[in-house]
C-alpha cells in the first residue's frame, strides 16, 4: 500500500531574525547594486496585543560599498529607533 505523506508545516514567520533587540526581531535585508555598492535596508516585527505586528521598511534604504557595512548601517538605525519607541512617554 502507497501511502502519501504531508509536507511539514512550516510556522507562518519562518524567517530567521538577524537579532533579537529589547522584545522586537530585526530583519536586515540587503542587495548589491548596479554601480558595485550595497543597499540594505531592516524590517521589525513583535508580539503584540493583536497578534504578530510587522513594520516593513522599518529603516534605510543604506548604501554602502560593501555588503557588511551597508547591513551595519542599518542594524544600528533599527536598534536607535527601536530605543526611541520605547523611550517615549505616552
Amino acid at each position: 500500500m502507497n501511502t502519501i505523506q504531508n509536507p511539514p508545516v512550516h510556522p507562518v514567520n519562518s524567517r530567521v531574525p538577524t537579532m533579537h533587540y529589547k522584545g522586537y526581531d530585526i530583519f536586515i535585508l540587503a542587495f548589491p547594486r548596479l554601480d558595485g555598492s550595497w543597499s540594505a535596508s531592516s524590517e521589525v516585527q513583535k508580539d503584540g496585543a493583536m497578534g504578530l505586528e510587522i513594520d516593513q521598511q522599518f529603516g534605510g534604504p543604506f548604501k554602502a560599498r560593501g555588503e557588511i557595512e551597508a547591513k551595519l548601517a542599518a542594524l544600528r538605525d533599527a536598534k536607535m529607533k527601536i530605543d526611541a519607541i520605547l523611550a517615549e512617554v505616552l
